[in-house]
């Protein structure tokens, strides 16, 4: 409950990092991932005043950062000690943020469809349709879904969190036209269809950043922050 828009907007935040229980990151991916948390909050909330994970890492020396993001990426909660040290280096800093990545995952799907075609207008007008348009749609979708928490330094007590998923996706779509003779479907068509879907066709696109997709969530946990109060 007092975690309020007044105390969000008057005090300071530390981004503490961002961990995975997917796969584990190395240290260049958990910084990248946490400057990206923190430009997008920054974006997104300019009213909070917001201390990027570097300046955190740089205070605390990079072996107590790194097992803080260890313990935090096991258990999910804020450590009492870890807290104590970041209160250590930044007293006044309230609120300590970290990200946990929960799903990452990633699909592959085909959708086709066919549209008969004419040779002319007049064919056309007539309904005469001798060919037909396979468009075949290849799509890569990587979804994700992370936790936020966000801790009172002051009172020792988690003061918000929050799950947020969201996904992207990249697309590759091909089309050929065929005549409507000689068995075109069977002979044809199943044979076009099967050589762009196969296993080492390499037609699928490459899946959407983990970057990409998280950019959408931090945005997410942005917008769930306190609001001024209704006049």
């Amino acid at each position: 409950p007092s975690f309020t828009y007044e105390l969000v907007t008057h005090n300071r935040f530390v981004i503490g990092g961002v961990v995975s229980a997917t796969a584990p990151l190395d240290d260049v991916s958990r910084m990248r991932f946490s400057d990206l948390m923190g430009r997008v909050f920054i974006e997104e909330k300019p009213e909070m005043k917001i201390v990027r994970a570097g300046f955190l890492n740089r205070a605390l020396g990079h072996e107590p950062f790194e097992n803080m993001l260890d313990a935090y990426r096991e258990t999910g909660v804020i450590d009492a000690a870890d807290a104590a040290l970041v209160r250590r280096v930044f007293p006044d800093v309230r609120y300590l943020m970290l990200a946990h990545i929960e799903q990452d995952q990633v699909r592959q799907n085909h959708d086709q469809s066919e549209t008969d075609v004419a040779d002319s207008k007049e064919d056309a007008k007539k309904g005469d349709y001798d060919q037909v348009r396979v468009n075949v749609s290849m799509t890569t979708t990587r979804e994700m879904g992370a936790t936020l928490t966000i801790y009172d330094l002051r009172q020792d007590v988690m003061a918000w969190t929050g799950y947020v998923s969201g996904s992207e996706t990249n697309s590759n779509d091909t089309s050929r036209t065929f005549n409507k003779d000689k068995r075109w479907k069977e002979e044809l068509v199943d044979v076009f269809v099967d050589s762009l879907i196969g296993l080492n066709s390499g037609e699928y696109p490459a899946p959407p950043s983990q970057d990409k997709v998280l950019s959408n969530i931090f945005e997410g946990f942005a917008e769930n922050m306190p609001e001024p109060p209704k006049r």
